[in-house]
């Protein structure tokens, strides 16, 4: 008996070393891939290990400030924010009630040590980190929308001389989007896989307008879906929208250098002008007190 068990040790001994050997050679991942997928990177960031298991059970059972958010504006927003970290509605409210606890607890901190202003951090503190996750998730939507903005006529340029050269859209946008990299690349993809997944073809473009707000790209797909129902070039199409959106996006560069012009002089007017009038009256205060003591006036 004991014989048995000592060959079962030292087999299993053996099979420990030799897994440890073959996880530890180069390329493991794709032996790895015949067997069940690896875990996403993404799990293992700060966020999904201290952030999102709390945040939803913060989300499960505390109900009361459910009112504070707008739960069809903020999915709109994931929408356009492209669902970082595949973020549901749900799990937002969560990270805004885990942002207002962190809030509190600091805020509860700084009024316990007695330090200055405690008794209105206690407050605000709470409030803005309820409310901050907005902010967030607005700028981070912005930038996204901007950036499909800008990367739009560059690949309808593209698509243009694709098309023109013979080649199907489909096909060329497929063959652009596996080399091109952005939001804009990503929103195009997964039009693709739902065109490869049976929908309409209406339906993936106005799919696609719904999860951006970008006016340029809603315009390109109102242009290209009018283009395909009354049989005109699609190539003349994508050529007429990309010039379009460059002259559109002109434009907003002057109005915004416009608007920088007008905030320049309000800036002035507001801090700069005041500060050399008190810098000024200090001036003639000073000169006019050591007048009236009989000193001499300095320089």
């Amino acid at each position: 008996m004991s014989v048995i068990i000592s060959i079962m040790a030292i087999i299993a001994v053996e099979l420990f070393f030799a897994g440890m050997r073959r996880i530890c050679a180069p390329g493991y991942e794709a032996q790895l891939v015949r067997y069940g997928t690896l875990p996403d990177a993404g799990s293992r960031t700060r966020y999904t290990r201290w952030v999102r298991p709390y945040a939803l059970r913060l989300a499960d059972h505390v109900t009361a400030l459910r009112g504070l958010t707008d739960f069809d504006k903020v999915a709109r927003m994931l929408d356009y924010a492209g669902n970082p970290a595949g973020m549901t509605v749900h799990e937002f409210h969560g990270v805004q009630l885990y942002s207002g606890l962190v809030g509190l607890l600091v805020g509860g901190v700084w009024f316990a040590l007695g330090l200055p202003l405690g008794a209105i951090l206690l407050v605000i503190l709470p409030l803005g980190g309820f409310f901050y996750p907005l902010l967030w998730l607005r700028g981070r939507v912005k930038r996204r929308q901007h950036a499909i903005t800008v990367a739009l006529p560059d690949l309808l340029d593209m698509l243009a001389v694709c098309v023109s050269a013979g080649m199907g859209f489909d096909i060329a946008l497929t063959l652009l989007v596996e080399r091109g990299e952005g939001p804009l690349y990503e929103e195009m993809g997964r039009m693709l896989r739902e065109l490869q997944m049976g929908a309409p073809r209406e339906q993936a473009f106005r799919n696609l307008a719904m999860r951006n707000s970008s006016d340029a790209l809603r315009g390109f797909i109102d242009a290209l879906l009018q283009a395909e129902e009354l049989g005109s070039p699609i190539a003349a199409t994508l050529e007429r929208q990309a010039e379009d959106i460059r002259i559109g996006r002109r434009y907003r560069a002057r109005e915004e250098g416009a608007k920088a012009a007008t905030k320049i002089t309000l800036i002035v007017v507001v801090l700069v002008t005041p500060s050399v009038l008190c810098l000024i009256v200090a001036a003639l205060g000073m000169s006019i007190m050591r007048s009236s003591k009989g000193l001499p006036l300095p320089g």
